[in-house]
């Protein structure tokens, strides 16, 4: 379902996207992800031009009420969205992407023992063998925190998984082709269309088994993304 990824570096997003960003992240490439931390986004500015900005992984709806943000509001199923209070106004006219290399999954028939000798799930990454950045279809929401400041948060859509994944997991992140970015970002498309667009989303993705150290969200570094045996 996604609850760690691979997140390009800043001038990879502007490269790819050939854009400069609205505020001064500065991200460094980052190779454990995980959700409640700040991540970028893009999204169209009031001008229609494509921003590239910072936002908290983990959803809080611009009309929530209590000081602590909701759990788990990291993912949305996209089949379900438009139904939902949490997720209907974001995918009605607040939808973002999520760049990112790839992503991470644990297979839950299949166990590993990790470096303290205890029985775990085999984590896999995940990416697409054809482009070396990636864009998850997503929501934002700015909410006005109890001290009056401005929070930017945001979700990624999930759909049922690629045949040749969905061993791993049943879900995956809805990852748009290039040529449906500026559709899910226009303020409007609506309706049939977006759900088109997410139903159509790009398959090409390959898994390989990786180390257990990616379960340790201290870790980083690019070796958590090398190949291990299994078995």
């Amino acid at each position: 379902m996604c609850g760690r990824y691979v997140s390009p570096s800043q001038r990879a997003i502007e490269d790819y996207w050939h854009i400069g960003a609205r505020e001064s992240g500065g991200w460094v490439e980052r190779f454990n992800v995980a959700p409640t931390t700040q991540v970028p986004i893009l999204r169209l500015d009031r001008q229609g031009e494509l921003e590239l900005l910072s936002a908290r992984w983990g959803l809080i709806p611009f009309w929530w009420k209590d000081a602590k943000p909701p759990a788990h509001a990291f993912f949305a199923r996209s089949e379900e969205a438009q139904h939902k209070p949490m997720w209907r106004q974001g995918l009605r006219s607040q939808r973002c992407l999520m760049p990112l290399r790839g992503w991470y999954e644990w297979n839950a028939s299949e166990s590993v023992r990790n470096a303290s000798g205890r029985l775990v799930h085999q984590p896999y990454y995940l990416h697409s063998p054809n482009d070396p950045v990636l864009a998850m279809a997503a929501l934002w929401s700015t909410w006005t925190a109890p001290d009056g400041h401005p929070v930017t948060s945001c979700a990624l859509l999930t759909r049922p998984a690629a045949p040749a994944i969905s061993d791993i997991n049943p879900r995956m992140p809805v990852l748009l082709h290039p040529g449906q970015f500026s559709l899910w970002l226009a303020s409007d498309t609506k309706g049939e269309a977006l759900q088109r667009a997410m139903e159509q989303a790009r398959e090409d993705v390959v898994a390989h088994p990786v180390s257990t150290r990616v379960n340790d969200v201290r870790n980083e570094g690019e070796d958590l993304l090398e190949a291990v045996e299994t078995g």
